[in-house]
């Protein structure tokens, strides 16, 4: 007597169903493995060849800029840096970028904490008396004079690099990389809505 029970088209189906959905998850995580890139060449051809949502500029490569930033207080958690320079002096464009920024750094919310503004003027041609009126008008404002030339000699190379004759912006890891850059005709709400995704998805240290 046999006692082989005969397999119906339906349970085939069903059986090649299942092992169809085990090949695409297996094949979901290794693709995700193969992805992950190595080093900064590979993320960003990555980049290229996906893009990104960001509003802003990708820097590329991502720029250490630890050099012509002050010393940052150890007892203070590492913030993310909204990172204003460049123009002569601080005219009508840079104005309106550090006013735009300070609404920002409001619109943030329970991220404000996260997050600190620096305005780095060329100590070759700014004055005591144009950092006091910005220091009254933004209270909250790290103001840092610095040799711009070097800051220029830290971007050269990369995709954020320019002549410092407009005022533009960056946006810093805690560790101090510039990842994001914006001119002063962008939107600003750009820059929000950049930093809530990366406030979001980062760890708060």
């Amino acid at each position: 007597m046999n006692d082989d029970i005969p397999v119906t088209k339906t349970q085939r189906a069903f059986q090649y169903q299942i092992w169809l959905m085990m090949a695409i998850v297996f094949g979901v995580i290794l693709a995700g493995f193969l992805l992950v890139p190595t080093n900064e060449e590979s993320r960003q051809r990555m980049i290229d060849l996906f893009g990104t949502t960001n509003q802003g500029a990708l820097v590329k490569p991502a720029i250490d800029l630890t050099a012509v930033l002050p010393a940052v207080n150890s007892a203070s958690a590492p913030k993310w840096t909204v990172l204003v320079i460049g123009g002569n002096g601080c005219e009508a464009g840079c104005r309106d970028v550090l006013r735009e920024t300070k609404n920002v750094h409001m619109l943030l919310g329970k991220y404000t904490g996260r997050m600190q503004r620096m305005y780095l003027p060329d100590s070759r041609t700014v004055d005591a008396e144009a950092i006091t009126s910005l220091q009254a008008e933004h209270p909250f404002l790290q103001i840092i004079p610095i040799d711009v030339a070097r800051l220029q000699g830290l971007l050269a190379g990369s995709s954020a690099a320019w002549d410092m004759q407009d005022t533009r912006y960056l946006v810093l890891t805690p560790d101090n990389l510039a990842i994001l850059f914006y001119s002063e005709d962008d939107d600003a709400g750009g820059l929000l809505e950049d930093l809530k995704h990366l406030l979001k998805y980062s760890p708060d240290r």
